[in-house]
């Protein structure tokens, strides 16, 4: 028999229809405010209080920076997808946070409207968090072609997402989003799959690695479901093969070594005791 069409949790869907609506109410009144990083800053937090409201409280949401041992570091960030179970941040101001990056899951960058510098920025700034070094090691490319992932080695997705394009809305939209998104690369001198999504809420979802793309001008609802599980389906992967942070690496290496004082514990076992006779 074939099997059945599986049929869309009505209740899920209607909650993150709902949280969808917010997000878009949110970002409508962030038009009052003139200044373009004002507004920009509005619904970056208004998708972060999404995040917070949604994900397990294992997972903090917050913006700031990220470094590494080395102190090289990724500049700021709109949201921010870390373990705040077992790593609290290294630094947490009014606003921002600094997080060692073996603590960093996923980054998102919240664009009011995608266009070639705004893609040129997101993807100089994804350059930076490849560069990063978590665990010694590196952040790795999405895994192709169903290859497992008992490498031991760390991912974290980078989302461009945007409320929408300066590019006219047609068929040829994810086809032109795709070259740009190639440029921008190239301009940055990095690969393509250091930007998992660039999301268009309006619009559809582009892959770039992949050169794949969904075009739904019909439902944003959609658009915003699949965002989601995205992001929700990496936490959950990559939460599970991370291990804890080993603040050791961030720790100053001392030159001098232990040395050995007498009356240790193993110098007393070894002592005779004496029993009056």
């Amino acid at each position: 028999m074939p099997n059945p069409v599986r049929k869309a949790s009505e209740i899920f869907n209607a909650v993150l229809a709902q949280a969808k609506q917010e997000l878009l109410i949110d970002g409508a009144k962030a038009e009052a405010f003139l200044h373009k990083g004002i507004r920009g800053d509005e619904r970056a937090a208004a998708f972060s209080r999404f995040l917070r409201e949604k994900l397990p409280e294992k997972f903090g949401v917050g913006k700031g920076e990220v470094i590494d041992h080395l102190d090289q570091r990724s500049g700021q960030l709109d949201v921010m997808i870390y373990d705040q179970a077992s790593c609290a941040p290294i630094s947490r101001q009014n606003e921002n946070v600094l997080l060692p990056c073996e603590a960093l899951y996923a980054v998102v960058e919240v664009k009011t409207t995608i266009s070639q510098k705004e893609l040129n920025t997101s993807f100089l700034a994804a350059g930076k968090i490849r560069a990063l070094r978590p665990f010694g090691a590196t952040f790795v490319a999405p895994r192709q072609d169903g290859l497992p992932a008992n490498d031991k080695n760390h991912r974290c997705m980078y989302i461009i997402f945007g409320y929408t394009s300066d590019l006219a809305n047609d068929s040829k939209w994810l086809e032109k989003e795709n070259e740009r998104a190639r440029l921008a690369a190239s301009e940055a001198g990095i690969s393509l799959d250091c930007v998992d999504r660039i999301i268009v809420l309006d619009r559809g979802m582009l892959h770039p690695a992949n050169s794949g793309g969904s075009w739904d001008t019909d439902s944003d609802a959609t658009v915003f479901l699949e965002s989601y599980l995205h992001i929700v389906n990496l936490l959950n992967r990559e939460s599970r093969r991370r291990e804890p942070v080993d603040w050791q690496l961030y720790a100053p290496r001392g030159s001098r070594s232990w040395t050995k004082l007498p009356g240790g514990a193993r110098a007393n076992a070894r002592r005779p005791v004496y029993v009056k006779p």
